[in-house]
């Protein structure tokens, strides 16, 4: 039995927005999780067992209840500061999120299963070695205008705006 392998190909172009903040990297972080809130990664991993009686209002409930101001919550978090140090011996400060809603991400993957290759999100939080605060992301409709699927770009579009207000609030 032979087994055919397709592979395709597809490049476009990404919009990264860079933020530049006259806040410290700590503010600018606080202001962050104040807006998002932390996942409760427990219950997520109890709602994602196949073998869960949950309805889905019940899902939708529980997942509406770790959504920080913004709309989104933190599902993950790393500090990166004290892995990446310059040569000089300085520790950076950085920090990145895996950020967005379950509830908007299952919109769009019912559209096209694709989309799990950019949500959750990803925003970044470091302080240059001048001492800067810098917040970074690539804008959603960038990333999954390319599924040329204009329900997704609705969306995409939509959480550009939920980035947008929270890192303008936070920085």
């Amino acid at each position: 039995m032979t087994t055919v392998h397709s592979r395709t190909n597809v490049n476009f172009m990404v919009t990264r927005v860079v933020v530049c903040s006259e806040k410290t990297f700590d503010a600018v972080t606080r202001a962050i999780e104040s807006m998002a809130s932390q996942a409760d990664n427990q219950l997520l991993r109890q709602l994602k067992r196949l073998d869960t009686n949950k309805s889905f209002d019940q899902v939708k409930s529980a997942v509406e209840s770790m959504l920080g101001k913004s709309g989104l919550t933190i599902l993950v978090d790393f500090e990166l500061g004290g892995l990446l140090t310059s040569q000089s011996g300085k520790r950076n400060k950085s920090k990145l999120y895996i950020i967005g809603n379950p509830l908007i991400a299952n919109q769009m993957f019912e559209q096209d299963p694709a989309v799990g290759l950019y949500v959750p999100l990803r925003l970044f939080v470091y302080e240059d070695f001048d001492g800067k605060t810098y917040v970074t992301y690539d804008k959603p409709s960038s990333l999954l205008g390319q599924l040329q699927n204009e329900e997704i770009l609705q969306v995409a579009q939509m959480l550009d705006h939920k980035l947008e207000d929270l890192v303008a609030i936070a920085v």
